[in-house]
C-alpha cells in the first residue's frame, strides 16, 4: 500500500493525522470524483476515496503533500489505464482471424 508521510501533519479536534495510506488498487466508485466540478475538487475527492480519509482532511494537506497525493493519485490511474490498454490489446488479438 503506497504510503504518504505528511511533512506537516493536520489536527482535526484531538486527532493529528500523519500520514494518509492509499489502497493498493482502484474501484469504480473512485471515479465518481470524476462527477465533480473542477480538476481540484476532483483530486481531492479522489484522494479521499483512495485514502478512506474525508475530503475536509485533504483539504487541509499543505501544498507540498497535496502535491505528493497527487501523484500518488496519478499514478494510479495511469496505471490503470494501461493495464486496460493492454487488456484490449491483448483481446484484439485474440479475436483476430488467423493470417493465412
Amino acid at each position: 500500500m503506497p504510503k504518504l508521510t505528511l511533512s506537516t501533519p493536520i489536527t482535526l479536534g484531538k486527532k493529528q493525522i500523519t500520514e494518509l495510506i492509499f489502497r493498493d488498487y482502484t474501484i469504480a466508485e473512485d471515479y465518481l470524483s470524476f462527477d465533480q466540478r473542477g480538476g481540484v475538487a476532483q483530486r481531492i475527492a479522489l484522494i479521499a476515496s483512495l485514502t478512506g480519509t474525508d475530503e475536509v482532511v485533504i483539504k487541509q494537506l499543505r501544498g507540498p503533500d497535496y502535491v505528493r497525493a497527487e501523484k500518488i493519485t496519478s499514478d494510479m490511474l495511469e496505471a490503470d489505464a494501461a493495464l486496460a490498454e493492454q487488456s484490449a490489446e491483448k483481446k484484439s488479438l485474440e479475436s483476430s482471424p488467423p493470417s493465412v
